[in-house]
């Protein structure tokens, strides 16, 4: 048995004028999307702690390869 149930008499609330001009604008909606889910990603290159992690690394493996 179920122990809650389900009243399906009341009508789902429906958004007020507000909201709905609020949407509307799809140009900053999506503007704030693109801000939200997808963030900016800095290339390699103007990253500077992960720079300097790929030349610690490179310098490694140069060390490396001239001792042997």
């Amino acid at each position: 048995m179920r122990k809650f149930q389900r009243i399906s008499n009341e009508k789902s609330p429906e958004p007020t004028k507000e909201q709905l001009v609020r949407y509307k604008d799809f140009a900053s909606l999506s503007h704030k999307y693109e801000r939200l889910a997808k963030r900016p990603k800095r290339p390699l290159y103007k990253d500077p702690k992960l720079f300097l992690l790929l030349l610690i690394i490179g310098l490694m493996f140069l060390l490396v390869f001239l001792e042997s």
